[in-house]
């Protein structure tokens, strides 16, 4: 028998005392995905072949802008133009996303396969007389390199009013060949064909970016390869730079379709032409300001809980960086209103970031050369949480005539500052509302006993007592020992007697 007591002194003594915190981990990103980012800007997830995804920058796309007349992305498996001016009539190619240039895919093209697009309203190629610029600019990945494969090509049949045109790009003896057959007219309304060879090899499975713009002031038409001079020639009447320029002229028709791919095996991407001169072709991958997110504020589960340090899984080719910040409040709105505080990947932060709800912020930024980007593929948080009070370890409740006086035991955490009365009908389930005092739970403050009023006789009422502490959502699940009580009229004057 003292055994028996000594044992329960021992396991209510236990009970009392606070427990203390454990290590915790929270997840963004492996298994998990990163469903919690939420703000961000310049970054997109990629999915991995072989598994989940990682975080990166976002490629550098050409934005669209009134110039732009044209312009396929290749970036979702319902291909789109993206200016409006034209619409996709037949589309037999793959988006792939395993293999681009820019952005999340490129066009998958076999000698059967070709995208064609008739315009909705006027567009550069069918708009008349031209006496602006224009520039045509596309990524290529060939497979083969065969002869007289073709990448694009425009065909108008002759007419009443105008000769047949036609504008092309093919490949021969390895490099491109592009083609304008009555394409530009001069000031008498005489036509002249112009072609422009490149003069550099292509290699097979390689991508290289082609531009081939014109400049009307000078007659100018010049082909780049990834941005560099490759050859030149001139809309004018010799051949060469001269005063007399020669203009792109064509017949206004909305039913001329544009051919992308004809017959060309491997893939193109962000595939734009503008009707203007372009003086600078931008083809770093990423923007030399690099990009950023923010989490949504994670719950560490309860107040003044200790964030201890951030364990990121990241690649960082090159010289490319990361850099981390956060903020951490009890409140989920005051998180928002704090300032970042910059922090040192796998560094204890000691004891100053404390808070319920915390917000982190990464800053990526390319390597020198703006072609490679952090790879971040998971980060861990690692907290202490702080759990909330014991339950009182000891509950006593009394019945009475329309009331239950309950009593409970005080717990020695100097935390606390007062206590919940929860109550209802079923065992585990407070949902009481019809005591006097108000619905379950009850705030009763620092003691130990309360006298429950306004209840049912004959209903059996359960109780349980949980203890609470300064933060501000003081709703604990930790609870007591639920005990029960049946209020009756039997107890009428037993109160009244023992009080006698």
């Amino acid at each position: 028998m003292k055994k028996e007591t000594a044992l329960l002194s021992t396991t209510l003594f236990l009970l009392s005392l606070p427990l203390f915190s454990i290590d915790s981990l929270l997840r963004i990103g492996g298994k998990e995905g990163f469903r919690s980012i939420g703000a961000s800007l310049g970054v997109r997830v990629r999915t991995l072949p072989e598994g989940g995804s990682e975080l990166i920058l976002r490629d550098m796309q050409q934005p669209i802008d009134p110039s732009t007349d044209l312009y396929l992305s290749f970036d979702s498996p319902s291909l789109e133009e993206g200016t409006g001016n034209w619409v996709v009539q037949t589309n037999t190619v793959q988006v792939v996303d395993t293999n681009r240039a820019r952005g999340n895919g490129s066009g998958a093209f076999f000698p059967a396969s070709r995208v064609q697009l008739l315009p909705k309203r006027d567009t550069f190629l069918s708009s008349g007389l031209i006496e602006g610029g224009f520039t045509i600019q596309f990524w290529l990945y060939p497979t083969t390199l065969s002869e007289g494969e073709g990448v694009f090509v425009y065909r108008k049949p002759p007419s009443p009013q105008q000769e047949y045109q036609e504008v092309s790009c093919r490949i021969s003896g390895r490099t491109l060949v592009w083609s304008f057959v009555n394409f530009f007219q001069g000031p008498k309304g005489k036509r002249i064909d112009v072609s422009l060879r490149g003069t550099t090899p292509l290699v097979p499975r390689e991508w290289r970016h082609h531009t081939l713009r014109y400049d009307a002031t000078t007659g100018m038409i010049e082909y780049l390869l990834d941005g560099e001079p490759d050859s030149v020639v001139y809309a004018t009447p010799s051949g060469r730079e001269e005063r007399a320029v020669f203009y792109p002229a064509t017949e206004k028709s909305p039913y001329i379709p544009f051919l992308l791919g004809d017959g060309y095996n491997g893939l193109i991407d962000e595939f734009t032409i503008f009707r203007r001169y372009r003086e600078s072709i931008p083809l770093k991958r990423y923007s030399s300001e690099g990009g950023w997110f923010e989490t949504q504020p994670l719950d560490l589960g309860y107040h003044d809980s200790r964030f201890v340090k951030l364990s990121p899984r990241q690649i960082l080719p090159g010289n490319s960086a990361v850099f981390y910040y956060y903020r951490i409040a009890n409140s989920y709105i005051e998180v928002g209103k704090q300032e970042w505080i910059p922090l040192e990947p796998e560094k204890d932060l000691g004891t100053k970031a404390r808070g319920r709800y915390l917000q982190l912020r990464a800053e990526l930024y390319p390597d020198g050369s703006f072609s490679q980007s952090p790879r971040i593929s998971e980060l861990l948080v690692s907290y202490e949480p702080k759990t909330p009070p014991p339950p009182p370890a000891f509950v006593q409740a009394i019945p009475g005539d329309g009331e239950v006086l309950l009593r409970w035991s005080r717990v020695s955490d100097l935390s606390v500052k007062g206590y919940f009365v929860y109550y209802g009908w079923e065992p585990g389930v407070f949902k009481g509302n019809d005591s006097s005092l108000g619905p379950s739970p009850i705030k009763v403050g620092d003691q130990t006993e309360l006298l429950v009023t306004g209840l049912t006789n004959g209903k059996l009422y359960y109780f349980s007592i949980s203890a609470y502490d300064s933060s501000e959502d003081p709703l604990s699940n930790r609870l007591s020992t639920t005990v029960n009580a049946r209020p009756s009229r039997i107890y009428r004057n037993e109160r009244r007697n023992k009080s006698e």
